[in-house]
């Protein structure tokens, strides 16, 4: 425990809450984020990559439960974290999640250029359109 439980971030002198522009900002330069899905009375959590484009997260995926998974419960959790010099940060959109069908969706999305960290073939196209973007920076000591 951290002892920050319960305190509103104005109360955390080294947190900052950051705007709906600085996510954005931060989450069109990152490469690896993490997406999490209900799996029945659980989640899980898939690391992936993933572009940004208009406010709208894109990801590649291979067959597989995962797809299942979001076409029986859409809403999703996403997030993306990092550090800095002396920072850390951490983005968090909740939204839903969704197969994309139509080849001109997927072409002008640009999530056809998005390479994967696999060798897996990924054919299969995911878009998450939020619903909440969330994001704090924290001063740490290294």
């Amino acid at each position: 425990m951290s002892g920050t439980e319960g305190l509103r971030p104005d109360e955390i002198a080294d947190m900052e809450v950051l705007s709906q522009e600085e996510c954005w900002s931060i989450l069109r330069e990152a490469t690896i984020g993490r997406l999490a899905i209900r799996v029945g009375d659980g989640a899980d959590i898939f690391p992936v990559n993933f572009l940004v484009n208009d406010h709208v997260i894109y990801i590649r995926s291979a067959p597989g439960s995962k797809l299942v998974d979001i076409t029986q419960a859409p809403s999703v959790a996403f997030e993306v974290d990092g550090r800095g010099r002396r920072t850390y940060w951490s983005i968090v959109v909740k939204g839903k999640a969704e197969r994309m069908s139509y080849d001109s969706e997927i072409r002008e999305s640009g999530v056809l250029t998005l390479s994967t960290l696999t060798s897996s073939v990924k054919w299969n196209y995911i878009r998450i359109a939020p619903v909440t973007v969330t994001g704090r920076r924290f001063v740490g000591e290294h």
